[in-house]
């Protein structure tokens, strides 16, 4: 894999729906010019109060957010940094990353701006969907704190979105070494190789749903790393 460092990008927010929801905190991490994993970190006001099944998972209040910028600051910056990565020829990394793509990219169209899939989209990793396909048979739950577990990368605190993107960087850094057909991919192709992925297993899990007599999943989810609006 060529091209400039891989970058992983996290956002807490201020629930499940990255249609609906909104960020309350964001992180990008990446290796320095040392070696080392260097995080950048804010918060962000959603506009709105922040649920308290929300602040239970990330311990972010309203309180720390209330002198913090808004949307409408920080979300153009985002897709700035974003756009700035996929045009040196990074990577944005990621676990379940499509969601916090597509928070931004929703909150892009709430703002009037250009959307991240009116800008264009690069070199997607997600270690989640990567970890999917290639270790299917794995038993066991797939949460970051379980991958961080299963390959030995440390977590200092779960749900803290510097945290998050430094331990979805290191992950994903030991697929690589782990998975060398990876490395191997050019970053031009990785994009629509994990969309090929992710939506085969998808799939699968669409028709486990249906069999236990549930709904099968929404149609925009299969999109990605952008889902469509449901």
């Amino acid at each position: 894999m060529s091209g400039v460092g891989p970058v992983a990008f996290d956002l807490e927010t201020t629930g499940v729906d990255p249609f609906s929801d909104a960020p309350v905190s964001f992180a990008f991490a990446w290796r320095d010019g040392a070696g080392e994993v260097t995080a950048e970190t804010g918060l962000v006001d959603p506009g709105r109060p922040i649920p308290a099944g929300a602040t239970r998972v990330h311990g972010i209040t309203d309180a720390m957010v209330a002198d913090a910028p808004g949307l409408a600051t920080v979300v153009p910056a985002l897709a700035e940094r974003l756009e700035a990565i996929w045009r040196d020829g990074g990577v944005v990394v990621g676990m379940n990353v499509a969601y916090d793509l597509t928070m931004v990219d929703a909150q892009l169209g709430r703002l009037g701006r250009a959307r991240l899939s009116e800008r264009g989209v690069g070199a997607v990793a997600d270690v989640l969907v990567l970890d999917r396909h290639l270790d299917r048979y794995r038993r066991g739950k797939r949460t970051l704190a379980d991958l961080c577990a299963h390959y030995g990368v440390a977590l200092a605190g779960a749900h803290s979105a510097d945290e998050d993107a430094a331990a979805s960087l290191v992950l994903f850094e030991r697929l690589l070494e782990r998975y060398p057909e990876i490395a191997a991919t050019p970053p031009a192709r990785l994009t629509e190789t994990l969309a090929g992925w992710h939506r085969e297993w998808l799939r699968g899990f669409s028709a486990y749903l249906e069999r236990r007599g549930e709904g099968p999943v929404e149609e925009g989810r299969y999109e990605w790393p952008l889902h469509a609006a449901p």
